[in-house]
């Protein structure tokens, strides 16, 4: 008898205030409650909220929204922040805090519960990869490559 290999990535759904994140679980290094960061200093954009001290580093904390030009929400009670294992082997970024409104929920995903969602003519924005449906309902996915650049823009100047 032969049997469909049904392929699934264990990921989460992340919700952010105007809409919800899809990401690999691999990605994700922790989730912890929400801490005001330290300021960054003034010259830093809007989204750029600040560092924590999270494992004995300085961890700079972002808001997706903000990166898109959206409100920069900051969560009520039930905030986190979601720890972000950063991919591009930069030394001085190994890891990313988001700011999110309240726990991510596991989600399994398969090519049976996921379709894209191909954006308006001109709707282009470089931080999503794709805007997806899962289980009917939207998504999007994240530009995770897109997201280390800018806070690297921000966290490492130039001497």
């Amino acid at each position: 008898m032969n049997q469909a290999v049904v392929e699934e990535v264990r990921s989460v759904l992340i919700p952010l205030h105007e809409c919800r994140l899809l990401l690999p679980n691999a990605v994700v290094a922790e989730v912890m409650d929400y801490l005001q960061p330290e300021p960054a200093g003034n010259a830093s954009p809007t989204w750029f909220l600040g560092y924590l001290a999270w494992r004995g580093m300085m961890m700079p904390v972002v808001s997706f929204e903000g990166m898109r030009g959206d409100q920069v929400a900051i969560p009520g009670q039930r905030g986190r922040i979601l720890i972000l294992n950063a991919l591009g082997g930069h030394e001085r970024l190994s890891h990313i805090g988001l700011v999110v409104q309240s726990i991510p929920k596991l989600a399994r995903v398969s090519a049976e519960n996921v379709l894209p969602v191909n954006p308006e003519e001109g709707d282009q924005d470089p931080l999503v990869k794709q805007q997806v449906e899962l289980d009917l309902s939207p998504a999007i996915i994240p530009d995770l490559d897109e997201i280390e650049r800018r806070v690297l823009e921000v966290v490492v100047k130039p001497s």
